[in-house]
């Protein structure tokens, strides 16, 4: 699979969801001028400051290898699609398994987004992982809530594009997904409506 198919799949459930839950749809918390996105439609702001937006395929090709020799490695095949086939804001969805209930919160990435600094912070994240080789570990979502417990964080492990939820205090790891396509695929998309 591809992942714009994956995004595309993830984008149009997401979507439906909402029509059907409120009739209209996706909208947000809609703070334009003061951060800008690039992606909200705002003809539709309301008086609630919520206003819809859109996904954007990226048009132009992103050269990820000056980002490769600041880190010293390669980035997986996974991360490096995730990163530059869409601009999107923060992607809410719930999987649903046997066993578990995860419901979980992938970062936006828009285009005013400084790619290398966010790639750099992305794999820096000692403070979010709690293996020694942390760096090898990509946060791709600061929120994840696996069976009431929302102190877990998602990360993709550089080396096998797996999808993992962390949760750094009680050093537990969760498979979510064997890559990120397979992860936008499982999700059931909701959208966080204040």
């Amino acid at each position: 699979m591809r992942m714009k198919e994956a995004f595309d799949t993830f984008f149009e459930e997401m979507t439906q969801n909402y029509l059907k839950k409120k009739g209209v749809p996706p909208k947000a918390p809609c703070q334009e001028e003061k951060y800008p996105t690039g992606l909200f439609l705002l003809d539709t702001l309301d008086d609630n400051g919520y206003a819809q937006w859109k996904p954007r395929l990226q048009e132009k090709a992103i050269s990820f290898e000056n980002i490769e020799k600041k880190l010293g490695f390669p980035i997986h095949p996974q991360i490096k699609e995730y990163l530059s086939t869409y601009w999107f804001l923060a992607l809410d969805g719930r999987i649903q398994t046997q066993s578990r209930k995860i419901v979980l919160r992938l970062n936006g990435l828009t285009p005013y987004n400084d790619l290398d600094e966010r790639i750099i912070s992305g794999f820096d994240n000692e403070q979010t992982h709690y293996l020694s080789d942390h760096k090898y570990f990509f946060l791709i979502g600061t929120y994840c809530m696996i069976d009431g417990n929302d102190s877990y964080l998602i990360h993709v492990n550089n080396d096998t594009g797996e999808v993992t939820a962390v949760e750094v205090i009680d050093k537990i790891s969760i498979k979510l997904a064997d890559s990120i396509e397979e992860l936008l695929m499982k999700m059931k998309g909701i959208w966080i409506i204040k």
